[in-house]
């Protein structure tokens, strides 16, 4: 039986890049964070590229509901990447939710995850039982046994989009 050991690993360890749809063609393209509040979108199919810049320098942005992003503010929450808000290239229907992805790391992460029989979280020796990780943000339907089959089909799907 697989383990997956949940040692803190948090949304920040996952997102070193974004695949998005570019807004241009349509195609996959690629939202870099370059550190110093900026970052890069790039599409290799068409060209198009543009630089982002933080005007909120260090604050953050939580939210599920894209109405409450804003322009140059890092924005969590929803299938867009963190600062263009582009919609991800790694997003399926999956148990009557969107099953979403930023780059492949974080497609291997959720598999790793949604295979594992049983499920260990570890005490951060700094912070105690937070709730922080990656593994306990989940949502509940995701985490479900029952899912389970439904949630490994739809990563199934999202690999295929980037073979």
């Amino acid at each position: 039986m697989h383990t997956h050991i949940d040692n803190g690993y948090t949304i920040w360890n996952i997102a070193d890049r974004f695949l998005v749809r570019c807004p241009n063609c349509t195609k996959m393209a690629v939202v870099q964070p370059e550190g110093g509040g900026r970052a890069r979108f790039s599409c290799t199919r068409c060209g198009k590229s543009s630089g982002w810049q933080d005007r909120h320098e260090g604050s953050v942005l939580y939210a599920t509901n894209l109405d409450h992003f804003e322009n140059g503010r890092v924005s969590i929450g929803a299938p867009v990447d963190w600062y263009f808000h582009f919609p991800l290239w790694l997003q399926t229907e999956c148990c009557g939710e969107v099953l979403w992805a930023y780059n492949q790391n974080h497609l291997d992460w959720l598999r790793d995850f949604v295979r594992a029989g049983l499920r260990k979280r570890l005490c951060d020796p700094t912070h105690g039982w937070s709730n922080q990780s990656l593994a306990s943000r989940l949502p509940k339907w995701l985490k479900s046994a029952k899912n389970r089959s439904a949630v490994e089909k739809a990563l199934d799907r999202l690999y295929t989009t980037i073979a």
